[in-house]
């Protein structure tokens, strides 16, 4: 099991906060929540557009939940405009029953910037540089990257080249050809290539999304590679959604936001799901079931504990459906 990361100060506690979202907030106000001296989990939204559902629903995400932090980043904003910020979250908070530990306000995450608090005498801080503190040295370990900003973030899962018309025709054949094998080819394949985090080529992505639109098994089969590696899975389906169009493209998405899900990723997973509305949205025909499902779990706060008893499901499908044989579960999964 991992030994939990302590965090000393809010100088660190700042400095977490881009491994915990993903990407480097700007203007933004970013609330963590606390169970005790455990995160309980954190919500970001752009400065000035926090507003009482949003709080509200932030604040329902866990039932463990103790206190919060308020975190302005907001660099070009004049004091004034940034504790009025301040001031007028805590308030919804207060007002939605929400114990504000405190708040405090820095113009940027980064490395000796300074940190404000805004509840008490304007006391000041430096931030360290979020590279180097352990979270970051986590985050790196782990294979995980931090994007420099939210629209990086959100380009990892626009569609860069596509499969070719001869790659489908030699998927549709293989599928023909191979009757039953092949999905259970594929699933191992995928496997591998998270295993050796290589990175999958257009024919692959060709065979993936076929049998993801085709075979609700196999493609429930597939969750069960989050329990190699969530993020070296999401990274995988990443690479061959972004080869993917129509509904193939969905249901790799919602795949790789799944991924993202279950390794404590709800910003990565969020981007995801966008991007598989968006192509389900010029697609009407698509299944958008799971991606459905998956939306509401995002939304509601569902705990990625919860969801990761999918990738369980999953591991069993493998054996008995497709004699696939995943890595069972560990302890410390679910």
């Amino acid at each position: 099991m991992t030994e939990p990361i302590k965090i000393d100060n809010t100088g660190e506690m700042i400095a977490a906060i881009p491994a915990m979202l993903s990407f480097v907030p700007s203007q933004s106000v970013v609330l963590v929540f606390l169970a005790g001296n455990r995160l309980s989990h954190i919500a970001r939204m752009d400065f000035g557009e926090m507003d009482h559902p949003l709080v509200t629903a932030a604040i329902k995400r866990s039932n463990d939940t103790e206190g919060v932090y308020v975190i302005v980043v907001a660099e070009n904003r004049t004091f004034h405009e940034v504790l009025d910020e301040s001031e007028r979250v805590i308030a919804m908070l207060l007002g939605a029953g929400a114990d504000v530990w405190g708040s405090f306000y820095t113009p940027s995450i980064r490395g000796g910037e300074t940190w404000t608090d805004l509840r008490g005498l304007f006391e000041t801080g430096t931030v360290p540089d979020p590279a180097i503190t352990e979270v970051g040295a986590a985050t790196v370990l782990s294979g995980r990257t931090v994007a420099r900003d939210r629209s990086e973030l959100i380009a990892r899962y626009r569609r860069k080249d596509s499969v070719t018309v001869t790659d489908r025709r030699r998927a549709r054949a293989a599928k023909e050809t191979m009757g039953e094998e092949f999905a259970s080819s594929i699933i191992r394949e995928l496997a591998e290539l998270v295993s050796t985090r290589t990175t999958p080529d257009s024919a692959l992505a060709a065979r993936v999304g076929l049998l993801l639109t085709t075979d609700i098994h196999a493609r429930d089969a597939i969750l069960g590679l989050a329990v190699i590696d969530p993020n070296v899975a999401s990274e995988t389906m990443e690479a061959i959604a972004s080869k993917l169009r129509t509904r193939e493209r969905v249901a790799a998405l919602t795949v790789a936001g799944f991924f993202a899900y279950v390794n404590f990723q709800g910003p990565a997973a969020g981007s995801a799901f966008t991007a598989a509305r968006e192509e389900a949205t010029q697609h009407p025909l698509c299944d958008t079931r799971m991606l459905g499902l998956l939306e509401q779990a995002l939304t509601a706060g569902l705990h990625p504990t919860m969801i990761r008893k999918l990738a369980g499901t999953g591991v069993r499908i493998a054996r008995e459906k497709f004699r696939v044989e995943l890595p069972a579960p560990s302890g410390d999964w679910i």
